[in-house]
């Protein structure tokens, strides 16, 4: 059966599509009679707690009926759903991650895989928005598009907004309605609402002057605006000193323009913290800009709920504050001696020195951190979530000695966890190295780790 949305991949044993008789390759067609278009529409009409579910199995149709509680899961696990499901970008942004890619069919030295297919599918889909957080610039909504954004209250979603003049914008964003960015998020309000905003800023084009602009403008569409990331365009060297129509080219910020920057945002974020009851300062520079000036990172309570984490914003922060917090869990010592490296990007490794000098205190383990340079995007890209296998790899096949584990981070992976973006496998990757190796999502994930290293001295000093 091929994998369409409603597809249902796995049944949670005992649970209430269990016990309904739900299996595994019936495909969910409705629910209380709405149609089942996406993932949106499934926990939508699942919340309520009588259930009419109209399934197909085998080409022939089923009905089952379930009674729950409001919260209560029904214990589906649903196959992916396909690209053509996903409302795909018509804009052409000057900074489209697309661009920073090699071209999708031409050889590439050292890619033998080909890239991951995926990474050429430009998003742009609200659904996806309020699900996951991706942003989206709104320019291909349609009436259909409003009126269930309406019907089902997806709040809050995240916008890319950029700038908001309008004659800029439709220079950056190049798509339908780009300059109706403002009207949009009125709209937005108009159905109860709310948006995180960004601004990803490109040296001398939607910076300084620019900047105020787009803060000032946002501001007053508070609190309908929850929030705004200013984040430092990424570019590959694909990109790099690439020019679009009429805009000057475009390239990374400077240290010292990084540093200005970040003075005219903390001018906004002392008056808002200042001004208002949450304390927080609504523009929110991502964790970028403190790297690259050599900042120190604010404190975990600048961040208040970390709304925008998955944009980078605080993203540090919290993974220090993790680290602090588990630091009890580690071992006091190991049995024998052990020896653990510690992948990272480039930019992470001043944090990532933190965390090793902190394991360097527990009895017999050796810690060295391996930052990887990227080479296939070129090294100015210093953020792990773009390091391919191959650059991976040969790094770490040049250590002398990669010890007992080797701990790498997990977003070097897709969601599934399985490739990296040049569409190595995780069992290909670690059937290449001569050391046992792990990926870990975080602090507490790295603590496990240890533990376990640790946890495996103590059986072999029993038996």
């Amino acid at each position: 059966m091929p994998k369409m949305y409603g597809w249902v991949r796995e049944v949670v044993p005992e649970s209430l599509a269990d016990l309904a008789g739900i299996q595994p390759g019936d495909l969910l067609r409705t629910i209380n009679g709405h149609l089942i278009r996406d993932l949106v529409d499934y926990r939508f009409y699942v919340a309520d707690e009588e259930l009419t579910i109209g399934l197909e199995r085998q080409q022939t149709a089923h009905e089952v009926h379930i009674s729950k509680t409001y919260d209560e899961g029904l214990g589906v696990l649903f196959g992916e759903e396909p690209t053509p499901f996903i409302r795909q970008c018509a804009n052409k942004c000057v900074f489209c991650f697309i661009k920073g890619l090699p071209e999708r069919f031409a050889p590439v030295s050292g890619l033998e895989h080909g890239m991951r297919s995926t990474l050429y599918i430009k998003d742009d889909d609200y659904r996806y928005s309020f699900l996951f957080g991706n942003f989206i610039t709104l320019t291909n909504l349609k009436e259909l598009d409003w009126q269930r954004l309406d019907e089902q209250k997806l709040t809050p979603i995240y916008v890319s907004v950029h700038t908001t003049d309008p004659d800029l914008r439709r220079k950056m964003v190049d798509g339908p309605r780009a300059g109706d960015i403002i009207d949009h998020i009125k709209r937005l309000g108009d159905i109860s609402i709310t948006c995180h905003t960004q601004l990803v800023l490109c040296p001398t084009i939607n910076d300084g002057e620019q900047l105020e602009k787009s803060i000032r403008d946002l501001t007053e569409l508070r609190p309908l605006v929850e929030s705004i990331s200013v984040v430092p365009v990424g570019l590959t060297k694909y990109n790099n000193m690439i020019k679009m129509g009429e805009l000057p080219p475009l390239r990374h910020f400077t240290r010292e323009e990084a540093d200005a920057l970040i003075e005219q945002v903390e001018v906004h974020q002392r008056r808002f913290e200042a001004k208002h009851e949450d304390g927080y300062p609504f523009v929110y520079l991502s964790d970028e800009w403190y790297y690259l000036t050599g900042r120190e990172f604010p404190p975990a309570r600048h961040y208040g709920n970390y709304a925008q984490i998955e944009n980078g914003v605080g993203m540090t922060r919290y993974l220090i504050e993790q680290w602090k917090a588990g630091q009890r869990r580690l071992p006091r010592k190991m049995n024998q001696p052990r020896k653990v490296t510690l992948v990272t990007s480039a930019m992470a490794r001043p944090v990532i020195e933190g965390f090793a000098s902190d394991l360097r205190a527990i009895p017999n383990l050796e810690v060295q951190v391996v930052p990887i340079i990227n080479q296939f995007f070129g090294p100015e890209v210093t953020v792990a979530g773009l390091l391919c296998a191959q650059d991976v790899l040969k790094t770490l096949n040049e250590q002398e000695h990669l010890g007992d584990l080797v701990l790498l981070p997990r977003v070097m992976l897709d969601n599934e966890g399985k490739r990296f973006l040049d569409d190595v496998t995780v069992e290909e990757f670690q059937a290449s190295l001569p050391t046992r190796s792990t990926f870990v999502r975080n602090a507490p994930e790295t603590v496990h780790a240890i533990r376990e290293l640790a946890d495996v001295d103590n059986l072999l000093r029993v038996v």
